[in-house]
């Protein structure tokens, strides 16, 4: 079986100004369409105001980028739902030899089919701690967008992404059962495990609440994403201009108290990948290592 790491979903405040900084940082590119794609688009996802041609755009709305292989939603924040790094998604080559797997070795794991307009998702479900995912099937699912394009080497991309998780070990096996991703060597004492396609490594971490003594409690799940860098100092110049450019929408998100940030940067600088830990406009954390 082939299963591939091909989005990460984000919810925002501000989907379009968060878009932007990645689109200065990292070269995010989105796909753009003429305003009549745009109306249709709008339409098939039941934006009706957006679909009477009465106006251009909206503001607040769902961004889809690329960073040259996988797909990022930029999400408009819902109510109820919490912001942040929200969940991924996979496209496999047999969608029900997944679904079957799920369905025998986990039965406890849900899994539903989504409504139509999604460009890159079939089914969504979740692992057994709750970490939610998409499953896509190229060919039977139609790809539109970024998700249709070929893939693109480019100086800047993400290379991995963190879950801290009560069981990681567990957690491993469950992607290695249903989706076949193979394990990464490590030490014997590193007490995570790396899952990779072949492009993007996830890393399933523990998780102790201990670890976050002295700040504010952090829950389970999606800790942060990992980026390769071509030069370091040159993509730190890279923020600094950018905060100075506009240090309200698209500089990293200050420390609320200096002293339990630095909590947070020293669990994030554990991570065996990064070598410059930061955050971005909404305090998503991102670990940056050099190519």
């Amino acid at each position: 079986m082939t299963s591939r790491i091909k989005h990460i979903g984000i919810m925002s405040q501000m989907p379009n100004r968060l878009f932007k900084f990645y689109e200065c940082l990292f070269d995010f590119r989105t796909d753009v369409r003429t305003p009549a794609e745009e109306r249709e688009r709008a339409k098939q996802i039941g934006y009706k105001i957006l679909s009477s041609g009465r106006v251009a755009g909206a503001f607040a709305r769902t961004v889809i980028a690329s960073d040259g292989n996988i797909g990022v939603a930029f999400n408009q924040r819902r109510p109820g739902y919490p912001g942040g790094l929200d969940h991924f998604g996979m496209t496999v080559d047999d969608i029900g030899g997944v679904l079957d797997r799920i369905k025998e070795k986990y039965p406890s794991v849900g899994c539903v089919k989504r409504p139509p307009g999604r460009p890159f998702v079939d089914y969504s479900s979740h692992d057994p701690e709750g970490n939610i995912f998409d499953i896509a099937e190229p060919g039977k699912k139609q790809m539109v967008g970024v998700f249709s394009e070929a893939e693109a080497k480019r100086p800047r991309r993400i290379k991995h992404f963190t879950i801290r998780a009560m069981n990681p070990e567990a957690l491993a096996q469950f992607y290695v059962n249903v989706f076949g991703f193979k394990e990464e060597e490590k030490a014997l004492e590193d007490p995570n495990f790396y899952l990779t396609d072949g492009t993007v490594t996830m890393v399933l971490a523990p998780y102790k609440i201990s670890d976050y003594l002295g700040t504010e409690h952090k829950r389970p799940g999606f800790d942060h994403v990992g980026f390769e860098v071509e030069d370091l100092q040159a993509f730190k110049d890279d923020v600094e201009l950018l905060a100075k450019h506009d240090p309200e929408y698209l500089a990293p998100k200050p420390a609320n108290v200096e002293s339990e940030y630095q909590v947070i940067m020293d669990l994030l600088s554990g991570c065996r990948y990064g070598k410059h830990q930061m955050c971005d406009p909404e305090g998503n954390l991102l670990d940056i290592a050099v190519v």
